[in-house]
């Protein structure tokens, strides 16, 4: 059976392998990066930033550091929680759909945090 286009074999040998072209490869490297890698970089850079600002700053901006550092975290839940809920979001037969929900409760999280974080800083 000829194919035109190149074909890779993952996980090596095994019965479930996965033969898929170069443009499904492509594809399934786009939806990792904006399913997962979105949400898990934000956690990620606001444990650092919460870290940054407890290790560096005085006593008084230990409140807006540890806001940061639970931002994270739900960050990290929501990721969690809108994987599990999504399914296998792989699958090339089903068209890619960004959560309408998912994004509103980041939208909602996010925007509380920082009114949060402003009113810390303007009662310092």
């Amino acid at each position: 059976m000829a194919h035109p286009h190149k074909h890779r074999l993952y996980r090596g040998h095994r019965a479930k392998s996965l033969n898929i072209t170069e443009e499904e490869l492509v594809e399934i490297r786009a939806r990792e990066r904006t399913f997962d890698g979105a949400y898990w970089r934000t956690a990620m850079k606001s444990f650092s930033m919460g870290m940054l600002i407890l290790r560096l700053f005085t006593r008084s901006f230990y409140k807006v550091g540890l806001l940061f550092v639970v931002f994270g975290m739900a960050m990290l839940g929501i990721a969690f929680l809108r994987r599990k809920a999504a399914g296998d979001v792989f699958d090339q037969r089903k068209p890619f759909e960004t959560s309408g929900f998912w994004v509103m409760i980041t939208t909602l999280v996010t925007t509380i945090t920082y009114f949060i974080i402003f009113a810390l800083i303007m009662n310092l």
